[in-house]
């Protein structure tokens, strides 16, 4: 085997050790299970820059084709280990350079194909380093969470637009969704939901809104497979999100710690996870090589992921805390249940089917 199959696959290796790092950091600071090292701190660290970092560069440096590319998903990798190791003062600045090295991937794409995901991509990409920055400047993880997740969100809409999954938007559409985005970028350099909310707020619920109206997910609900599957995950993902904008708005984070926990849950198991769940088809055989199929018992896991984010948000709003472990626990059923099914397919070896 060559040495760049032989790269990717730790690297991914890497991204799943901080996939369960970080559901397992979820449920200390829950006090279901007992806290290992700082990981119940830094489980937001470690989800969104040690997995989805890692596992966005580890997908742009595929794309890239150049083995120089991996260099970035690496770097990412090693903050991700040393921050599992404890060391998060070391760990930062890798991460600063990893999402300053994804700007510039992404950055070279938009130079070589100027369109509008290129664009998105970038923006969205130089988010991550934005966080890491107001991170080592002092802000704490929890603020610094919601830049990450803009981060994430960012690059789910550019993937739709790149996965030419949209009912080909107007000219004005485009430009709608460039002043959204841009809006949602400046709320967050300025500190928002934390210094106010009511910009977050109002462009996040655009953002959804309009990947409701333009993504192709509402014809495909009509179809069958993984076509269907995915659309049904991808609608869910939506409605997610603008459950998030209500939260920022009727329960500002800055003044209310349910407020917080359910608008930044609604984000990242809601609307990202569910963007995961509805992608992992597309992505899974791009990175690892072997095809995977549908199968109707993978609606179990997806339904399992709704409800327990369902929960969360109805515990948040009654100010349930005794009960969120449930709800976490559901979490991570249905990531495992997820996962092990995708793999027992990719294991058959059976024929791929377009999601």
């Amino acid at each position: 085997m060559k040495l760049t199959p032989l790269l990717r696959i730790a690297l991914a290796i890497a991204a799943a050790a901080s996939l369960v790092a970080g559901l397992t950091g979820g449920l200390a600071r829950l006090g279901v299970v007992a806290p290992v090292g700082d990981m119940a701190d830094m489980h937001g660290a470690i989800m969104a820059s040690g997995f989805f970092g890692t596992l966005i560069s580890l997908e742009r440096a595929v794309a890239d084709g150049r083995l120089a590319a991996l260099l970035v998903p690496a770097v990412s990798a090693a903050g991700a280990v040393l921050l599992l190791a404890g060391c998060a003062e070391a760990t930062a600045p890798l991460f600063l350079v990893a999402g300053l090295g994804l700007t510039l991937l992404t950055g070279l794409a938009a130079f070589k194909l100027p369109k509008l995901f290129t664009l998105l991509m970038t923006v969205a990409a130089a988010l991550w380093p934005l966080g890491t920055a107001f991170w080592m400047a002092g802000r704490t993880l929890a603020e610094v969470g919601y830049v990450w997740l803009g981060f994430l969100i960012l690059t789910v809409v550019a993937e739709r637009i790149e996965l030419s999954r949209l009912m080909r938007p107007t000219l004005a559409a485009r430009a709608l969704l460039v002043v959204l985005a841009a809006l949602f970028a400046l709320a967050l350099w300025l500190g928002q939901p934390w210094e106010g909310s009511a910009l977050l707020s109002l462009s996040l619920a655009g953002i959804a809104l309009w990947l409701l109206r333009e993504d192709i997910a509402l014809r495909t609900v009509r179809t069958h497979g993984f076509a269907r599957f995915s659309a049904l995950l991808l609608i869910c993902g939506y409605l997610w999100l603008i459950v998030a904008a209500a939260s920022l708005w009727l329960l500002p984070p800055g003044e209310t710690v349910h407020g917080h926990d359910a608008a930044i849950h609604a984000i990242a198991i809601g609307f990202i996870l569910s963007m995961v769940f509805a992608h992992a088809p597309i992505i899974l055989p791009a990175i690892s090589g072997a095809p995977v199929r549908y199968v109707p018992i993978l609606y179990l896991p997806a339904a399992l992921l709704q409800l327990s984010i369902g929960l969360r948000i109805a515990f948040d709003a009654i100010e349930a805390t005794d009960l969120l472990y449930i709800p976490a626990w559901l979490t991570i059923v249905a990531i495992a249940g997820y996962v092990g099914l995708l793999l027992g397919t990719m294991a058959f070896r059976a024929k791929p089917t377009t999601a």
